[in-house]
């Protein structure tokens, strides 16, 4: 498995020794392009050059399904796995936004003009510092327990996907998997360790997630279905 950029889309290729033609397919809002064995890459790039005005439409759909947050006074945020609300105090004086998890609530003390944009950009940057620590202290965990060696385990902003696995054996996970329930998570850091020992999605890269995960199936599928409500 190998992944190419066309304009910073990233892109899966995908070779089958059983294929004759060519094709793209979009899953998660990942992209990846499906070739026969011996078919130049050039090929397949000029392929993806071609159908990128498709494949933007798609992925706008995709991302369009996120539903529209307010960012206002008692609206319930993700986080884990469950929602919690924000609770917003307005001081005249204070500058700068500050965002704090207790009580079973977002705590946020903010300038009395500010906008729901500064409020949703500190809360993503608060999500961000909990997947910092928290996302990536749980795939260490993951990757000891099942013995997997990853050369590092990064948090990554990525746009179409979950995560992903080098070829060079860097684990990068998405940091909005922060607000997905702890065995989404799990599921989404087991299916890249899985690709240190498979760079693609045969049938023993699959055996190998199922080994790790019995039920990454119905995982797999509540990612599918509920993946968006966590784009923020």
């Amino acid at each position: 498995m190998s992944t190419i950029k066309i304009n910073e889309l990233p892109v899966e290729v995908i070779r089958s020794a059983r294929r004759k033609t060519i094709a793209i397919k979009i899953q998660d809002g990942q992209v990846s392009i499906h070739l026969p064995k011996l078919m130049p890459l050039w090929m397949a790039k000029q392929f993806i050059a071609r159908k990128q005005p498709w494949i933007e439409k798609k992925l706008q759909q995709f991302h369009s399904r996120a539903p529209t947050r307010q960012f206002t006074d008692g609206e319930l945020q993700p986080y884990a796995g469950e929602s919690y609300p924000l609770r917003i105090l307005y001081e005249p004086q204070r500058q700068r936004i500050h965002i704090r998890f207790e009580h079973q609530q977002f705590q946020v003390k903010a300038p009395s003009n500010v906008t729901a944009l500064q409020i949703r950009q500190a809360l993503a940057r608060w999500y961000r510092r909990q997947a910092d620590e928290n996302l990536t202290e749980r795939a260490r965990q993951l990757a000891s327990q099942l013995a997997f060696h990853p050369r590092q385990i990064q948090i990554k902003p990525y746009k179409s996907r979950w995560g992903s696995c080098t070829l060079r054996g860097d684990i990068q996970l998405n940091w909005q998997l922060i607000q997905a329930p702890p065995v989404i998570m799990d599921y989404v850091i087991i299916h890249e360790l899985c690709h240190l020992q498979h760079h693609n999605h045969s049938k023993a890269f699959w055996d190998l997630v199922e080994k790790h995960d019995p039920h990454y199936r119905t995982h797999r599928h509540w990612l599918k279905q509920h993946g968006y409500q966590l784009v923020i």
